[in-house]
């Protein structure tokens, strides 16, 4: 603690509580953003319990936020007041460096005095995957999601590289999707995309296809989450819940940080579970965001070859809802074809049926198809609630769900939501 003489001769160590306090008070501080201001304050105070690095800059913040912050830089960088007992090589962390050094220039902006906090370049990117080893992440998954894990990290998992290989969603993206983002027979998904530094909460919604395989990984997931969160009271509406490793609860959603710690715990225990029977493993990189940028390099790949004149599949999503100004009316009237759209397949599912007889014969069938198709589209611009209640509304029985695309696992998790 410091004395009544340490606060005469040394008033940055007094200055600097109030200082942070000013910072963390500021409304348009985010909880990221403050929790790194913390984290720098402590390092602040634990180097200000060095008496050389105190007499040498706690006597102004001007000395502590300037040359202070520069000698803050260097002894961090060598691996001096580390917070916490860390294993790994302290040099070369540049994120937290590149951190460090923000939270460093907001104080010192605060202050109103010069910052002296060192620079630090962007990090190098971590290299993807080579094109080779995407194409065998296709094939893996399959192998894995055949055997049907009842192991629900494993399970979970495929859903997780699933997911990616097919939308390329964020680590973020994938904790905000929830059971009602997917349609009715699993085929598609909404991922609301949230782009880095953008700050609008009118976020465009993609509407993603899925592989014959995401949808398997989906099935065997949606058994294994209905017992997960088989305790918990209230509703349930994430898809990414806690097996109860680490400290999280079991049937809890996953947040960004669980969701890659569970990422990486899960790829780490998979490469060795294969490698200790010889095999080489999948090309899974250790972290989610190299797995998506390996995917956006694919897919950029894709679409040069398509304006090259090459005959490359189309990569993208199957709708798109955009709540900008000046898209409103044009979704309106999309949303109003595709409600008509789906009570006309109805209907004609009904006529159909009742003419024909047979629930095998080809028309039959083929109702079933295109009301399938109008049900999962009608969805896609709407919601559950909505399109359970166009389909009722057109007198298509509870029974017949499964005629419009309803995955009864998928029924069973909204009622439970």
């Amino acid at each position: 603690m410091p004395t009544s003489t340490d606060e005469d001769r040394y008033p940055a160590v007094e200055e600097l509580t109030a200082l942070v306090q000013k910072v963390l008070d500021d409304p348009e501080i985010t909880e990221s953003v403050a929790a790194h201001v913390r984290w720098v304050r402590n390092t602040l105070a634990k180097a200000l319990e060095d008496d050389d690095f105190k007499k040498r800059y706690g006597r102004s913040l001007r000395d502590l936020l300037g040359p202070g912050a520069a000698a803050l830089c260097k002894m961090t960088d060598n691996g001096q007041l580390r917070l916490r007992d860390y294993q790994n090589d302290p040099k070369g962390v540049t994120s937290s460096q590149r951190r460090r050094s923000s939270v460093l220039r907001r104080l010192a902006d605060a202050a109103g005095v010069p910052s002296g906090a060192i620079s630090y370049p962007k990090p190098p990117k971590k290299p993807t995957m080579p094109t080779w080893a995407r194409s065998e992440l296709h094939d893996g998954l399959k192998q894995e999601v055949e055997r049907r894990p009842s192991d629900p990290g494993a399970a979970r998992l495929h859903v997780v590289v699933g997911l990616v290989l097919d939308t390329a969603a964020r680590t973020g993206e994938l904790c905000s999707c929830g059971i009602a983002d997917f349609a009715p027979d699993l085929s598609w998904v909404k991922i609301i995309r949230n782009p880095q530094a953008v700050s609008s909460d009118l976020n465009v919604t993609e509407v993603w296809p899925l592989s014959p395989i995401t949808q398997a990984a989906l099935e065997n997931w949606l058994a294994i989450r209905d017992r997960l969160i088989a305790g918990l009271q209230g509703g349930a509406r994430s898809l990414l819940v806690a097996h109860g490793h680490g400290g999280y609860r079991r049937g809890t959603p996953l947040g960004r940080k669980g969701l890659i710690e569970s990422y990486q715990a899960q790829v780490q225990q998979l490469k060795t579970a294969v490698s200790s029977h010889g095999g080489k493993g999948w090309e899974l990189p250790q972290g989610l965001e190299q797995l998506r940028r390996g995917v956006l390099e694919r897919r950029m790949a894709y679409a040069a070859d398509r304006a090259a004149g090459a005959k490359t599949p189309e990569w993208g999503p199957a709708v798109v809802l955009n709540p900008l100004p000046g898209h409103a009316e044009r979704e309106a009237k999309r949303t109003a074809a595709a409600f008509a759209k789906a009570a006309r397949a109805v209907e004609t599912f009904h006529q159909v049926r009742q003419e024909v007889g047979d629930e095998t014969d080809p028309q039959v069938l083929r109702a079933r198809r295109t009301l399938r198709e109008a049900t999962r589209t009608a969805w896609a611009h709407s919601d559950h609630t909505t399109a359970l209640k166009l389909l009722r509304q057109a007198r298509l029985a509870d029974d017949d769900l499964a005629a419009a695309g309803y995955n009864e696992l998928l029924l069973d998790a909204l009622e439970r939501s």
